[in-house]
């Protein structure tokens, strides 16, 4: 994704941020945008910033793993933190073809093609948007991404950079590559807010729609027009005035207006089956319930994860959780568990095995934070960046 002509290259790391700093929406004092992106919010009337995801710096190497940080990231928001090596090695068994970098002992570089397979084996719920459908697929695409961002569902994008090769692996114009049904990309970046003057309701898709992006390749947000998100494989319409190159071309992307590529991570395997159980129980007379799973969203306080695999040493990442105490009822008891592994982590209940820590909290709806509708906590046990690790709350 969008690599340098020399790599790798190694980064100075920027001082890490405050935990504090709970917002998607995370400046870097020495960040300069990028023209032509803009990197200040638009003034809108309502919006939705998903809490999780933030800006960062991709690892460059191997064919760059921005299709792994964009994945990262993107989990995050359902209480989620998965190295970018081990994103990478959670499609190992994927069935190819396998044009893109990667083998497997290392996993492969996270393109179109395995994306699915990749969320699948990291336990996450996920919404694929289908590429197989006819083209122009630009429309569709932008209602099937305005939807998921209102519905706080980041999504692992796949643009094309002006002045990169647009070939995605393809070995002859015949051939595929990693861009199945002969649509292209050259990067992958996590889209993880939207901003509109239409009601949130409003599934319509305006001209004055604004998502923010990351680039992977800065610490800035950048803030896009819907209508400005889509070209052909000239660049020579919305993304004409892209700044061509590798440090500039991430933060002005365009997608194939033809035929396109998204995964809008909605989940964890265990919040899918546990409402799909719900679901179940709702339409048959068995009044049976599971325990209920409120949604859990993540932070972390790093904006580069030290690369294990150029043998940069992990660092510890210290995570602010947060519960979202809607539907839930005063007094309510719950609990926050932590699984150390994507192994570990149980998609059905019951789910206090195992896991590593558990803390138990009651809803209080009194409290300041309560009054916001959440419960929020701040890991005492960080963990290091080369690992996975996986929250879950439940409530009886």
């Amino acid at each position: 994704g969008s690599m340098p002509a020399s790599t790798p290259r190694s980064y100075v790391l920027l001082p890490l941020l405050l935990p504090a700093v709970a917002t998607a929406i995370r400046r870097a004092d020495s960040g300069e945008c990028v023209a032509p992106g803009s990197c200040s919010p638009p003034q809108a009337s309502h919006s939705v910033v998903i809490r999780g995801p933030s800006p960062g710096q991709q690892w460059n190497y191997d064919g760059g793993f921005c299709g792994a940080w964009s994945t990262q990231q993107c989990a995050l928001a359902h209480g989620v933190y998965v190295s970018q090596d081990l994103v990478r090695k959670a499609n190992r068994e994927s069935s190819g073809p396998h044009d893109m970098h990667g083998n497997t002992r290392l996993g492969y570089e996270v393109m179109p093609i395995n994306v699915a397979f990749t969320a699948e084996k990291l336990k996450l719920d996920y919404d694929e948007w289908d590429y197989t459908q006819p083209s122009p697929q630009a429309a569709g695409f932008k209602a099937w991404l305005k939807a998921h961002l209102v519905g706080g569902n980041p999504i692992v994008f796949f643009p094309m950079c002006k002045g990169d090769g647009h070939k995605c692996y393809r070995s002859s114009p015949e051939d595929e590559g990693s861009c199945p049904n002969g649509g292209t990309c050259d990067h992958v970046e996590p889209i993880f807010g939207i901003f509109t003057n239409a009601s949130l309701d409003d599934a319509t898709v305006y001209d004055d729609d604004v998502i923010l992006h990351a680039s992977d390749q800065d610490m800035m947000p950048y803030f896009r027009r819907m209508e400005t998100l889509q070209d052909s494989e000239k660049m020579d319409g919305n993304c004409a005035i892209a700044q061509p190159g590798f440090g500039k071309n991430e933060m002005y992307p365009c997608f194939d207006e033809d035929v396109t590529y998204g995964l809008a991570v909605k989940g964890t395997a265990a919040t899918k089956n546990a409402r799909k159980q719900q679901q179940q129980s709702n339409s048959s007379s068995s009044s049976r319930e599971g325990p209920v799973l409120p949604h859990v969203s993540l932070t972390i306080d790093i904006d580069y994860e030290p690369n294990v695999r150029i043998f940069e040493k992990p660092c510890v990442v210290h995570g602010n959780v947060s519960v979202d105490l809607s539907g839930l009822e005063h007094g309510q008891q719950c609990t926050l568990y932590r699984y150390n592994s994507t192994e570990a982590f149980p998609t059905t209940a019951p789910y206090d095995q195992g896991y590593q820590y558990a803390t138990n909290f009651t809803v209080d709806l009194e409290s300041s934070s309560g009054k916001a509708k959440e419960w929020a906590f701040s890991d005492p046990n960080p963990f290091y960046s080369n690992t996975a690790v996986y929250y879950l709350a439940t409530c009886a």
